[in-house]
């Protein structure tokens, strides 16, 4: 099986800084005993974040390491949880520490920097180093410095290799003009050459992993935290790999989050939601699944009710005000849930053959549906639809998948001889015709089904080989696979 990803992380302006003061916000006390050893072996990951991630609008939380929420705290006012933890924290209850602190979080104010340092002291105390870096480089992110150069609370986290990146930006905010520490950028693939190119930038090998029984039902990317989220449509869960890491961790099973096979995923980085489409081949039953990102709890299901016939989801997005449009290839049709609403509901039929995927524009009321013939374009507001137009050297037919970026699609076409290629289609002033067709990528895998999404200026992909195209066996841990991640630039 193949796995082909695709990431670019994004300079972020700094805000004006608001240090936080521990003692006066916090009852903050200086000195601490060394955290427990061996936990975070047990529950962080290899991965460390990268300065320069844009921000997001989600509540503030875990973005790496445990994904699963804290055992239940019995406070339910802030105040009182806070109290609670600072009180663990001075008996070296650290696990406590941190549940309480989680808690406080749930039910404090939104994106409080306090509350937020308060949870990072925790995880650090708790054996849970990764996560603590992660929430000091989102109050950077915020334009709030820290001590954690000097608090010993935070030793073990400045022992991580992604320290020195988050350290000096937060030596940017506290320091404004002082001389800013270079960070080595990733290495990228050269801009793509054009569709009559003799030969297009390749791809380049971004992660490995490996896994036992491991067959593809979506893909997504979280920037913040730097993993790759995969569906696992057979195994009903999700798993995540960190960017750098070779190592994949379950993070929502279906027993808590009630999945049936995963068909698709997405997040919506705004509002720091994870999005699951399922279904379940015995009965046709089908739901889509909402879950916090920070922490892959299970927030709400919305079942795709029997009125809808048996459906069959097999892609959905994400739209610029929060809707969720899911594509039924199976009834031809698709199915909204509105920004904020109870129920899925459907918008119109789609009366074309094979629809493969979906992509949201920039424009709230306009979505795209590939099919087997080429590509509609779709008027949520009016429910209509029309056939994109394209010059007669261009071939819309056979698209797999698409995602929108910027003034046009990105999607991956299978030709007539079964090769695969990556393909950007820009798109006219009204969105209703292609004006040019560039080949980004001509070797893509030719066996299995295709997931993608977008990060940035990279598209991410992945080829679910387990019907044919099988990962690399290993030969010493037996049942077991290895599966590649490439990314490919898109200039």
């Amino acid at each position: 099986m193949i796995v082909a990803l695709l990431v670019l992380l994004v300079p972020l302006a700094a805000r004006p800084p608001a240090r936080i003061n521990p003692g006066e916000h916090l009852n903050w006390r200086a000195a601490r005993p060394e955290p427990v050893e061996g936990r975070a072996s047990a529950r962080g990951s290899t991965s460390s974040p990268r300065a320069g991630h844009a921000p997001i609008e989600a509540p503030p939380g875990i973005r790496s390491g445990v994904f699963q929420s804290p055992r239940d705290a019995s406070c339910t006012e802030w105040h009182d949880c806070r109290q609670r933890a600072l009180a663990a924290a001075d008996r070296g209850e650290y696990e406590v520490f941190h549940d309480l602190a989680w808690r406080t979080i749930q039910t404090g104010p939104p994106k409080d920097p306090a509350l937020m340092y308060l949870l990072a002291r925790a995880q650090a105390l708790s054996g849970r180093p990764h996560d603590a870096l992660v929430m000091l480089e989102r109050l950077a992110e915020m334009g709030v410095p820290s001590d954690a150069d000097t608090n010993d609370d935070f030793s073990r986290t400045r022992q991580l290799p992604g320290w020195p990146e988050v350290w000096a930006r937060i030596a940017r905010l506290t320091h404004p003009d002082s001389t800013r520490v270079a960070v080595a950028a990733p290495a990228v693939a050269p801009a793509p050459a054009e569709s009559n190119s003799p030969s297009p930038a390749p791809a380049l090998d971004s992660v490995r992993f490996s896994i036992a029984g491991f067959a593809p039902g979506g893909l997504a990317y979280d920037a913040v935290s730097r993993r790759f989220v995969f569906g696992d449509r057979l195994g009903r869960k999700l798993i995540v790999v960190g960017e750098g890491s070779n190592h994949a961790v379950d993070f929502v099973r279906a027993e808590s989050a009630g999945f049936h096979e995963i068909s698709a995923i997405e997040i919506d980085p705004k509002r720091g939601d994870l999005w699951v489409a399922s279904a379940a081949a015995a009965d046709s039953a089908a739901s889509l699944h909402k879950l916090q990102l920070i922490s892959g709890r299970s927030l709400r299901s919305f079942p795709l009710a029997a009125d809808l016939e048996p459906v069959t989801p097999v892609d959905l997005v994400v739209t610029p005000a929060g809707a969720v449009l899911v594509l039924d290839g199976a009834g031809r049709q698709l199915l909204e849930l509105r920004a904020g609403g109870t129920s899925v509901e459907r918008i119109m039929r789609v009366d074309v053959q094979g629809p493969t995927s979906l992509a949201s524009g920039i424009d709230e009321g306009i979505a795209y549906v590939a099919h087997r013939d080429g590509v509609l374009r779709i008027d949520l507001r009016a429910r209509t639809s029309t056939q994109v137009a394209a010059p007669n050297s261009i071939s819309l037919a056979g698209l797999e998948r698409i995602r929108w970026r910027r003034n046009g699609l990105i999607g991956i076409r299978v030709d007539d001889d079964g090769s695969r290629r990556i393909i950007r289609l820009e798109l006219n002033a009204t969105g209703r015709a292609v004006t040019q067709a560039t080949t980004l990528e001509r070797s893509a895998p030719t066996m299995g089904q295709t997931f993608v999404t977008i990060s940035g200026e990279d598209l991410v992909y992945l080829v679910d080989g387990s019907s044919g195209a099988p990962g690399r066996l290993l030969p010493d841990a037996p049942g077991m696979a290895e599966f590649l991640a490439y990314r490919v630039r898109l200039r």
